[in-house]
């Protein structure tokens, strides 16, 4: 099964191509524990030799899967759900997607969330990449996988 490693963050290794950018954390603080996740307040060194703030959310991660449905006519069309998103408090209308639950292995838990979130199973899976939609305040990844020949059950 596919595991992508979790590269991200100030635990992750220094980029190799641009250490003249780099901050390095001076001081730590953490200002949330929740059920799943972690806000922590950092000081930074800023590479001119000055100080900053850096104020962030740990996230474990997520998958969001493109499921791709052969209809009648033989074209493609993509599965979406409507959601309800409190933090905006509107019903969207979005891709399969969850967070992953602790080290779970991330095609599980693409299958996982297809299953639980469209009643759909598929049995093809393409990895797509990896995409961190919020880097300046989270360390959030999102995996992302094409799921293809669908069948409900």
């Amino acid at each position: 099964m596919a595991q992508t490693p979790r590269t991200t963050g100030p635990q992750a290794d220094t980029p190799r191509d641009d250490p003249h950018l780099v901050e390095h954390t001076v001081q730590r603080e953490q200002l949330l524990h929740g059920h799943f996740l972690r806000v922590l307040r950092d000081t930074v060194r800023l590479p001119d030799g000055g100080e900053a703030t850096r104020e962030y959310v740990l996230h474990p991660g997520a998958v969001v899967i493109v499921p791709l449905l052969t209809g009648a006519d033989g074209e493609l069309r993509v599965v979406l759900e409507r959601q309800y998103r409190h933090p905006i408090g509107q019903v969207i209308l979005e891709f399969p997607a969850g967070k992953r639950d602790g080290q779970e292995d991330l095609l599980l838990c693409a299958r996982r969330e297809l299953r639980e979130e469209t009643g759909y199973r598929a049995r093809e899976w393409a990895h797509a990449g990896v995409m961190h939609p919020v880097a300046a305040y989270s360390d959030e990844y999102i995996d992302i996988w094409f799921a293809r020949d669908l069948t409900l059950g």
